[in-house]
């Protein structure tokens, strides 16, 4: 089974769901890395990368929990997407907030 078979499959165990969300994880990161190289632009900060994978892998497995109902009992209490999604944006907005733009350091 090819990885796009496999991830158009959406996941129905607990265990799916977090292999289906580091594979998404993943993928996002490879392919923003190859965007940011094609248009020549400043690659963003890790955490942001980390921060924007982790929120659309976990936003998107709970989407097709919406419309899967195998795929919402899978992920059962979304409360471990909620804490990664969280934490990320915390320290990116932390980030932005006393980097270079924000307060004057």
């Amino acid at each position: 089974m090819s990885l796009l078979t496999w991830l158009s499959a959406p996941p129905e165990t607990t265990e799916d769901v977090w292999v289906w969300f580091t594979a998404v994880f993943i993928v996002y990161l490879i392919v923003r890395k190859g965007a940011v190289g094609l248009r020549g632009g400043q690659a963003p900060t890790n955490m942001a990368r980390l921060s924007d994978a982790a929120t659309f892998a976990g936003s998107l497995v709970v989407l097709i929990g919406i419309v899967h109902p195998a795929t919402l009992k899978a992920v059962g209490d979304t409360t471990g997407f909620l804490i990664m999604a969280g934490v990320g944006g915390f320290f990116y907005g932390a980030e932005q907030l006393v980097g270079d733009h924000g307060l004057p350091g």
